[in-house]
């Protein structure tokens, strides 16, 4: 087998894109988890109390007080450590699919030799669906129990009935595997067209950083949060001068080469955004030492004037900048923007083309 037919099979069996939804599938596993247990313990109690009425008395060694007792139980633990389960919602899952697959073999090698394992068929047709995970460990798990229950089988059953069992397995293998597959490809086709359509919303379509209603969000969530950081408001230099001398096609093609050099000088981590017309907004996360971001303003100031939207050369791109690094006391948005703002309204009385920052605490 050569390396290409290797990655393929890999590629099959444990596809690339469920990672990038490893956070949704980990919290959807943890829901299945709750439903699983909380379904099992009202049917087992259901079966428990019609077994315990139809037979007027106490039902000696029934499996349907084992079955309540297991779900009992499962409940109790998922309402102790009900975060720390659905947090490892995947695993979690595969470890009480796991014990219930195990008990229905077990109760396979207790049921008569001339009696159809439903119970199991039951159990293998339905629970890949309740997992959210690569379709290849689906498939092993599957697979793992369908072989060991084949050996139970064999040795308990009468010929006739485990002939029976193989057709019944193979049937409810394919169907659960099938619609298991069916609805990872559907669910992860929905959340990429999910996360494409909130991508554009979210981001300005001619800069491609976010735009307000993105760039508000993000920020505000943070200050909200008391994470620290330095929040930038970069005003474009005399924007009209630009459209009106050299139209506006060169206004727009100054707009997205700005953009890139915010992006250029800040991380992939740290929110840039366009607030609309020549105004842009910039959140340094993280970022609270003052010499590094007056050491960072600096930079984007010397890489803006790279910028000429003059054909020739002539002249270049400037910005008015107000900073305010916030260590955590700021209460919301809003505020740490008026802060900024101060701050760039003085630039622009000094004459533009600078910027001033500031790291003190905000007080009310």
């Amino acid at each position: 087998m050569n390396s290409d037919t290797r990655k393929k099979i890999k590629e099959f069996l444990y596809p690339g894109k469920i990672k990038g939804f490893r956070i949704d599938f980990e919290r959807e596993n943890g829901q299945a988890l709750c439903f699983l247990l909380v379904v099992g313990l009202l049917i087992s109690l259901g079966s428990f109390l019609f077994d315990l009425i139809s037979r007027s008395a106490f039902p000696d060694g029934s499996r349907t007080l084992e079955y309540l007792i297991f779900f009992c139980v499962s409940v109790a633990l998922l309402i102790g450590y009900r975060k720390e389960m659905i947090k490892d919602g995947t695993v979690t899952l595969y470890v009480w699919i796991s014990l219930l697959l195990s008990w229905s073999l077990f109760m396979t090698a207790g049921e008569r030799s001339d009696y159809p394992a439903f119970l199991f068929f039951f159990f293998i047709l339905t629970t890949p669906l309740l997992i959210r995970d690569a379709w290849g460990n689906i498939l092993i798990l599957t697979l793992v129990f369908s072989f060991l229950f084949v050996i139970v089988d064999y040795n308990i059953k009468e010929y006739s009935i485990f002939c029976l069992d193989l057709v019944h397995l193979a049937a409810c293998i394919a169907a659960g595997l099938y619609l298991s597959q069916r609805m990872i490809h559907e669910r992860i086709t929905f959340m990429e067209n999910s996360y494409t359509a909130t991508d554009k919303a979210d981001h300005d379509a001619l800069t491609g950083v976010y735009n307000r209603r993105g760039g508000e969000h993000l920020i505000s969530n943070y200050v909200a949060n008391g994470v620290t950081g330095a929040f930038m408001l970069v005003d474009i230099d005399d924007f009209k001068y630009i459209n009106d001398h050299y139209g506006h096609a060169a206004g727009d093609e100054t707009l997205k080469q700005i953009a890139s050099c915010l992006q250029e000088n800040f991380r992939e981590t740290d929110v840039v955004m366009r607030m609309g017309g020549d105004e842009f907004i910039v959140y340094a996360v993280g970022m609270a030492d003052l010499n590094h971001v007056v050491s960072r303003l600096e930079n984007t100031k010397a890489s803006l004037h790279q910028i000429h939207p003059d054909p020739t050369g002539a002249g270049h791109v400037s910005a008015s900048i107000g900073c305010v690094i916030n260590l955590g006391s700021y209460p919301d948005y809003d505020t740490l923007s008026a802060a900024a703002d101060k701050l760039l309204y003085l630039v622009k009385e000094e004459g533009k083309d600078n910027f001033k920052c500031s790291a003190i605490e905000y007080k009310a």
